[in-house]
């Protein structure tokens, strides 16, 4: 695969999806980014939309502790 050009802010939006992620699931994430990027005419629109849209395979919401804090549960 062809290294893909990103744009300062295309390459933040990639990484600051990919930094909410588990550690485990950053390289998936961003392998499948790229794939999903190969042979486009890139553009803020098309990253963003693709950030997302793999994002949401790869995104668990957090495990929250389930013992009683200082204040109680949250």
């Amino acid at each position: 695969m062809s290294p893909i050009r990103l744009s300062d802010s295309e390459l933040d939006c990639v990484m600051n999806a990919a930094r909410v992620l588990p550690v485990s699931d950053r390289d998936p994430f961003l392998r499948a980014i790229a794939e999903a990027l190969a042979g486009h005419v890139l553009g803020e629109g098309l990253v963003a939309r693709t950030v997302a849209e793999v994002q949401k395979r790869f995104w668990r919401a957090p495990e929250l502790d389930e013992r009683p804090g200082k204040y109680g549960r949250l």
